[in-house]
């Protein structure tokens, strides 16, 4: 039987809806995120999304919260909700992510999972002097990136050589949450 999954967007950089009501203040704040997340666990939320932006993409001189402090903290403050943190692959190297994500895992016990976006903000890209390739290549990219990323999570040793990526013989521990409780 299908059993429906209701989630909540955490707000890294303020408000969505109302950006301008008087008794909702811009508020990107972790305290009010925490808060949020854990009224919407009480509540009976499923899951959870933490959008990844470098920089405010309504204004980037408005706050923004980092994509993945703020999801392994939010994995600490919560027992029972899934994560699910946003990537940009242009951002990370996928080692350097696999690696944040098993920690993340680890403090969640098992509820974490990514979303990966292969870039769309322009701006913030340019504006950190980080190339932004044009669209069929960022999804090749992305394509390797995560190939990588999947093996380094498979708990065994990694050999990879790509268009972007070379890896040689690592293996990443601990393994993810869900392969040690098999």
């Amino acid at each position: 039987m299908f059993e429906p999954r209701y989630g909540i967007w955490i707000p890294v950089y303020g408000n969505c809806g109302a950006m301008n009501h008087p008794e909702e203040p811009r508020n990107a704040s972790y305290a009010r995120a925490k808060a949020l997340l854990q009224l919407a666990e009480e509540c009976g939320f499923t899951t959870t999304l933490t959008a990844q932006h470098l920089v405010n993409p309504r204004d980037t001189d408005l706050e923004q919260l980092e994509t993945w402090t703020t999801t392994a903290a939010l994995a600490e403050a919560t027992s029972k909700i899934e994560i699910i943190a946003a990537v940009k692959p242009l951002l990370f190297h996928p080692v350097v992510l696999a690696k944040m994500a098993l920690g993340i895992d680890a403090i969640s016990q098992g509820r974490f999972a990514i979303n990966l976006v292969s870039a769309w903000f322009k701006p913030e890209m340019e504006k950190s002097g980080i190339p932004f390739l044009p669209h069929d290549e960022r999804y090749h990219y992305s394509e390797e990136w995560i190939q990588v990323v999947e093996a380094l999570w498979s708990g065994t040793r990694v050999n990879f050589q790509g268009d972007y990526f070379q890896i040689r013989d690592l293996n990443l521990l601990p393994r993810p949450v869900a392969q040690m409780k098999n």
